[in-house]
């Protein structure tokens, strides 16, 4: 029996006792013990002047509460005027007196009806909680008993004040009100039904590290619960209109995303065990999350979960959801649309499975790094199973200015590994990019970084297109690369083989090429190239340079590009050997050579120089040394501490000598951009 119906059953027998008299009767006990709760020093007073009315006095110097929730002291129920009708007492204007309890010191009126049988009915209007109040009815019958809550206005921090051990973080400053009724009704002792609808306004709170913090939340809770046997099933749904919260890195306004969360299952107190039948959380015009799952409460470990994503705008998803987790990575500053469905499930040991469902997905960096679609498709994971093959068909995509053609993707995704089933071919430039392997592991390892091998190979990429798509000067010939081991780890691609370009009847061939963080907002890039009998009228006719014939070979070493900006290289360009080539320059190469090396030119009288349109020259030499800010020039050593540039030979005779050894590099750069080159832009 409830401790409630016990003292109300003895109240009601003494009631009985002294209702066919005038009588005073004083009952008392030293203590009374529970199994969860007590009670010291307990004393009742009755008395009766008329068969009809009575009085009463029901003091309790200690309870102890059931549950952990703490103490009452100095406990006083009063009823000056108890009046009999129809085989009840009735009091309608007792009084309520508290010392000390978890609410505080209290002074309340209440109301009651109590009977023979066992029926009463009692009724506190209003006990003080802080600025708020919490109104209380109860009531017991043959058939069971019912309880009602009614918080107005109370302070959430009170309310948790009442949970064993609280709820709420002390040191976040909760603040906040709750308001509406929570019904508790039972036939034994225990509660069977539960149903309870709440609205908390004003909801503050900041954690001291300023991870966590929410502003003006307004929260409607509905519950409902019903007990079964050892579990108690459940029916729950919440709604947010209204404040905003910050959990690190997210930042939620319900002004934007409104939130509406539901779930139905079970638990079972005795286990702790919290069954999930179905629950979902839906952000307006964002996502939906649904799914199932059991979770062991006692142990704070997930037995079994499933979680079902779907979004058909990937925009608001990833510019709301995913964009704060990806910043300062390649993904950080993205436009995006389209359809996006993901399932996973969850097991003890994390995620057991997985699968991304796309549907007409567009995705542009707003940078120009690259973009992708539409692109359609699935990809499924499993930890240790095999899996179905990942597919997805993609109509198009660029990479920095280059722009692909469509293709598709086959592979298989399990455990830490991914790896293409079939080369992977893309149409770019009027030829193909093949990446004819791939294996990417470490990326589902927590504390590690991806790393990837792969080997690809380029075939008949157009120069002409490749240098139009970057704004050069059109270049003739053909992009040809085995890159037979690509590896990236640590953030940090290298390429093995090298990549070889036909150009200028020449050849071109770049080695030890390396990027660190290619797509991150700094990457750095390091090659060394070789140039092998580049014609140099064909060369300088693309740059509008001046005409210069002859070959032309060039080592590149040490090539440092810090955000696609030259940082060093050490750069020589010179005349082969064994080039017996025709060797002529016309004026205005000269002059530009000039202006490069800020040298004059010599053999022949500035006045002069125009009266010829080209002359002979045995040897082009050119050095740059890049450190920084700071380049370095050199050339054909000469006697007088200048070098040439151009090493005349014959008749007429011209050479160019430059004399300014040291250079800022912006300097250098801007005598680039003074050289008389027509439909380039020299960056």
């Amino acid at each position: 029996m409830a401790p409630a119906r016990c003292w109300i059953l003895v109240c009601a027998c003494l009631l009985a006792g002294i209702a066919r008299g005038e009588v005073a009767v004083v009952f008392s006990v030293d203590a009374i013990q529970g199994e969860d709760w007590g009670a010291q020093g307990i004393s009742i007073t009755l008395q009766s002047s008329t068969a009809a009315t009575a009085s009463a006095v029901v003091e309790i110097q200690h309870v102890d509460l059931p549950g952990g929730h703490g103490a009452l002291h100095g406990l006083m129920l009063d009823c000056p005027s108890l009046q009999r009708d129809d085989q009840a007492w009735r009091c309608d204007e007792g009084r309520l007196r508290l010392q000390e309890s978890p609410l505080a010191a209290q002074t309340a009126s209440w109301q009651g009806m109590f009977q023979s049988a066992g029926h009463w009915s009692i009724r506190i209007p209003r006990l003080v909680i802080g600025p708020g109040s919490l109104a209380l009815t109860a009531s017991a019958q043959a058939a069971g008993w019912s309880m009602a809550l009614r918080p107005n206005l109370v302070p959430v921090g009170r309310i948790d004040s009442l949970i064993p051990g609280g709820a709420l973080p002390a040191d976040w400053g909760v603040a906040g009100r709750a308001s509406g009724v929570v019904e508790l009704s039972g036939q034994s002792s225990d509660p069977a039904h539960l149903v309870a609808d709440l609205v908390i306004d004003q909801l503050n709170y900041a954690s001291p590290d300023g991870r966590q913090a929410a502003e003006n939340l307004l929260l409607k809770i509905g519950l409902s619960g019903r007990a079964d046997g050892a579990a108690w099933s459940f029916d729950t749904n919440l709604a947010w209109p209204s404040g905003a919260v910050y959990s690190e890195p997210l930042f939620l306004d319900a002004s934007q995303t409104g939130l509406r969360a539901s779930a139905q299952g079970s638990w079972r107190p005795q286990r702790d065990i919290l069954e999930l039948d179905a629950w979902a959380v839906g952000l307006a015009d964002t996502v939906r999350v649904s799914g199932t799952g059991r979770v062991d409460l006692r142990a704070s470990a997930i037995e079994q979960l499933t979680i079902v994503i779907n979004s058909e705008r990937a925009g608001q998803f990833y510019q709301r959801l995913l964009q704060p987790f990806l910043i300062g990575t390649a993904g950080d500053d993205l436009d995006a649309s389209g359809n996006l469905g993901i399932v996973m499930h969850f097991d003890r040991s994390g995620v057991e499975q997985a699968g991304l469902e796309l549907n007409d997905l567009q995705i542009e960096d707003r940078q120009g790094r690259f973009a992708m679609g539409p692109v359609d498709g699935s990809i499924a994971w499993d930890r240790t199973r095999e899996v179905p093959r990942s597919r997805l068909q993609v109509g198009g995509a660029h990479l920095y200015r280059i722009p692909l053609g469509s293709f598709d993707m086959e592979a298989e995704f399990a455990g830490d590994q991914l790896e293409l089933v079939r080369p992977l071919v893309i149409p770019v430039l009027d030829g193909q990019a093949a990446l004819d392997s791939f294996r990417l592991k470490g990326a589902l390892v927590a504390g590690q970084s991806p790393h990837w091998r792969a080997s690809a190979s380029l075939r008949d990429i157009s120069l002409e297109q490749l240098t139009g798509a970057f704004g050069w000067p059109p270049f003739a010939g053909a992009l040809a690369a085995s890159l037979e081991d690509m590896r990236y780890v640590d953030r940090r691609l290298s390429v093995g083989g090298g990549l070889d370009l036909n150009a200028f009847d020449g050849t071109i061939e770049i080695r030890d090429l390396q990027i660190g963080d290619p797509l991150g907002g700094v990457p750095i890039l390091e090659a060394d190239a070789t140039l092998r009998g580049l014609s140099l009228a064909k060369l300088t006719q693309a740059f509008s340079f001046g005409r210069i014939e002859g070959r032309l070979d060039g080592k590149l070493e040490d090539l440092r590009l810090v955000a696609w900006q030259p940082d060093a290289f050490d750069l020589h360009l010179f005349t082969p050997p064994d080039d017996d080539s025709r060797h002529r320059i016309s004026q205005r190469a000269v002059e530009n050579l000039t202006e490069l090396g800020s040298g004059i030119p010599a053999g022949l009288s500035v006045s002069l120089l125009s009266l010829f349109e080209e002359f002979s020259y045995d040897k082009i030499d050119l050095r740059v040394s890049l450190r920084g800010d700071r380049a370095e020039l050199d050339g054909l050593a000469r006697d007088d501490g200048g070098y040439y540039l151009v090493k005349g030979t014959g008749l007429p005779r011209i050479d160019v000598i430059g004399r300014n050894r040291s250079v800022a590099w912006k300097d250098l750069v801007e005598r680039l951009r003074r050289i008389q080159v027509e439909g380039a832009a020299v960056k």
